[in-house]
């Protein structure tokens, strides 16, 4: 059976999170399983087990290192995602679920969804932002990881931003115009989406703006992997200005195919840092 792990700890956002996770859960066609790793033997966690408990979700408790007891639980045949509490949105600090998620996208073959508190949403996931850089590499990964778990019938919108020097020189030629050249992108790039927007400027700014302009519920990102610090402070950026929770997907071309189908879906490490 499918599952979505909510590792949850006792911070005010461990209700976004928990939502988030059903309702990845009923994305994916997965059942819900809440983790809360305590930090010593013996503490009390009765608002979580309440929360869980009203949510119809079991709850484990389990004792040990945040980072390798979330890890290890990620590693198991069912697991297919993981989604981690973030913070408010803010664009002063980098957010504390992004050494998380390295992590464990560099620990494990489990996407990893990052929910930023403050998002309040609750309904259903129907539609995604894919944000694509139009490299053949990027946008394989992206399309053999998120098209096989998603279960449930959504809208995928493209988002491709051009900065002045990307911008094609074919846009100046009579036959072209931003119609035909979505079409070949989609067509070369990603079959299963349904549209795309082209905007110029800032990559980080215009994903934040498509996503609210268009009432997105979840934004879907590939992570090669690298250490190249471009392709990190894009993500980071992502994570601090996003409203939405984010999908972190890590390359499949670098992965070792998992041996289950399962969603991990929400985790909040109040004790993790890095």
């Amino acid at each position: 059976m499918n599952t979505v792990l909510a590792a949850l700890d006792t911070s005010p956002s461990a209700g976004e999170v928990l939502d988030t996770a059903r309702r990845v859960a009923r994305l994916t066609d997965a059942t819900v399983i809440a983790l809360h790793v305590r930090g010593h033997a013996g503490q009390v966690v009765t608002g979580l087990s309440s929360m869980a408990d009203q949510a119809g979700v079991a709850l484990r408790v389990v004792d040990g290192p945040p980072g390798p007891t979330l890890v290890a639980a990620l590693r198991q045949p069912d697991a297919v995602a993981a989604v981690i509490g973030g913070c408010a949105p803010s664009r002063r600090a980098v957010p504390r679920a992004w050494p998380v998620a390295r992590a464990l996208l560099q620990k494990t073959n489990t996407p990893v969804v990052v929910v930023p508190s403050g998002s309040g949403s609750t309904g259903e996931i129907r539609r995604l932002l894919v944000p694509l850089e139009g490299s053949d590499v990027s946008s394989r990964s992206v399309l053999e990881q998120l098209v096989p778990l998603v279960a449930a019938d959504v809208d995928i919108e493209v988002l491709h931003v051009f900065t002045a020097t990307t911008v094609p020189t074919m846009l100046d030629q009579p036959a072209y115009d931003l119609g035909t050249l979505g079409r070949e992108f989609l067509r070369h790039h990603f079959p299963d989406a349904g549209t795309i927007e082209f905007r110029t400027g800032a990559i980080v700014d215009q994903v934040a703006r498509v996503c609210i302009e268009h009432h997105m519920d979840l934004i879907a990102l590939s992570w090669s992997q690298s250490p190249s610090p471009e392709r990190g402070l894009v993500i980071r950026g992502v994570l601090e200005g996003a409203s939405r929770p984010v999908l972190l997907l890590p390359d499949a071309s670098r992965r070792t195919p998992p041996s289950g189908h399962t969603a991990v879906v929400a985790d909040v490490v109040g004790t993790a840092r890095g």
